[in-house]
């Protein structure tokens, strides 16, 4: 016997032993492609002539079959359909059969909004428009999209793919009218027009205001409720905002102000001789005795102060060293984070380098640079990073933002509120 006719029932003998399957071309659409190729109107329609014959083996037991002006692809589950165009193209970039979208379910359709086209497909749909390109959307993004009466809504069609691994585990997917974010425990919603430019300047999902918890709703105003807070859009007013009463994660500095500017934190409680929003105030006692316990003495300095109170403090300033070097050392009413009662200037008892660039090598400045952010606080303006921040360094400032972002900013590497909440910086008003 030759080596090939060997070979051939070598071959033979596994297949019948079941130690291997069938080769991948003998499995068989069963003419379903051809039949779909003639319903399409055959080598008249918009396919044209076949380049090549029925190919199997793809995923899921799959074939396909590629023409002039496009393919066709079946599996047992989805039937025979054919891709095109845009569309097609946009499918093959995403791994044809074998990526998210699996098979078509059905042809293009077409005849919608703004000349536009979709296609099914097992794992999500694609649309076409001529002003948005091909664009897949899928999973919950998909199903909120749907609700909002897709292309027809205000967000028109996806100018984008879905874009992932965002802040704990979330997504968005870009359309032509606004975003539409998911994350694992909030939802789906969407965000347009002012509202997402004023979201957007707070460092969008990663500032204070979170992922979105609703969509928006209008009543003459229009506002939008977000895990943080609330923004708020007025035709006759200026945008304004409010964070939830439990919300530590605020942010002001130059080009973020308070709002209102007279704003008044509540409730607020005295720690030490100053007084601070509760669930600070809490958390500063708390590192105090621990450090107490540790044989370093912390003193408050200098906790909450009013809209008027920095009004005051902030021109004495100016009138002593003039406006340009006040603005390094001091915040302009309205734009302070002790107002906001989530900030205290700390120091030692004796006095020692008490607001001055040393403290950070005494006891108390010490024990706060290595162990602040395990209570919830960061040294808001650290060394080197004036650019950023706008002010001077400040070991003795500290700032609450809660457990979870003293911890992710600690354990990221991130030292300033503008790099965490990624709103850029803010050396000026």
């Amino acid at each position: 016997m030759s080596a090939p006719r060997r070979f051939a029932a070598f071959l033979a003998l596994l297949l019948c032993l079941g130690m291997i399957g069938p080769p991948a071309q003998a499995a068989d659409d069963g003419g379903a492609i051809a039949a779909a190729y003639q319903r399409l109107g055959g080598p008249s329609g918009r396919l044209g002539q076949p380049l090549n014959a029925v190919r199997c083996g793809l995923v899921r037991g799959g074939c396909y079959q590629n023409f002039q002006g496009g393919d066709i692809h079946w599996s047992a589950a989805s039937g025979a359909h054919a891709t095109w165009g845009g569309i097609g193209a946009r499918w093959g970039q995403l791994g044809w059969e074998a990526g998210q979208l699996g098979y078509p379910l059905a042809e293009e359709h077409c005849g919608l909004l703004r000349s536009g086209c979709y296609q099914d497909f097992q794992g999500g749909k694609i649309y076409w428009s001529p002003t948005s390109g091909a664009q897949p959307v899928w999973g919950a993004i998909l199903q909120r999209y749907a609700t909002l009466g897709w292309e027809n809504s205000k967000l028109g069609y996806a100018v984008s793919g879905e874009h992932c691994g965002l802040r704990g585990g979330g997504c968005y997917q870009d359309f032509q009218g606004g975003k539409i974010y998911w994350s694992p425990s909030l939802g789906t919603n969407p965000v347009w027009g002012a509202i997402l430019g004023y979201w957007g300047r707070y460092g969008w999902e990663n500032g204070p205001f979170g992922y979105p918890t609703s969509a928006e709703t209008c009543s003459g105003s229009c506002w939008q409720d977000f895990w943080g807070g609330r923004i708020t859009w007025n035709p006759n007013a200026p945008m304004s905002y409010t964070l939830w009463s439990w919300n530590p994660l605020i942010a002001v500095n130059k080009r973020l102000p308070l709002n209102p500017v007279s704003y008044v934190p509540s409730p607020l409680v005295t720690v030490g001789n100053q007084q601070m929003r509760s669930d600070a105030a809490g958390a500063l006692q708390r590192m105090i005795n621990d450090a107490a316990a540790s044989g370093v003495a912390i003193t408050t300095v200098s906790g909450y102060r009013s809209y008027d109170t920095q009004y005051q403090l902030y021109w004495s300033y100016v009138a002593q060293y003039g406006q340009a070097t006040a603005d390094t050392i001091s915040a302009r009413p309205g734009f302070s984070e002790h107002q906001t009662g989530l900030a205290m200037d700390i120091g030692n008892p004796d006095g020692n380098c008490g607001l001055l660039a040393c403290f950070r090598y005494t006891p108390a400045g010490a024990f706060a640079a290595a162990n602040a952010w395990k209570y919830g606080f960061i040294v808001r303006y650290p060394d080197g990073y004036q650019p950023v921040t706008g002010y001077t360094y400040e070991p003795w400032h500290l700032r609450y933002v809660g457990a979870d972002a003293a911890a992710q900013m600690h354990n990221w590497g991130v030292p300033t509120l503008e790099q965490y909440f990624a709103i850029g910086a803010a050396p000026g008003y």
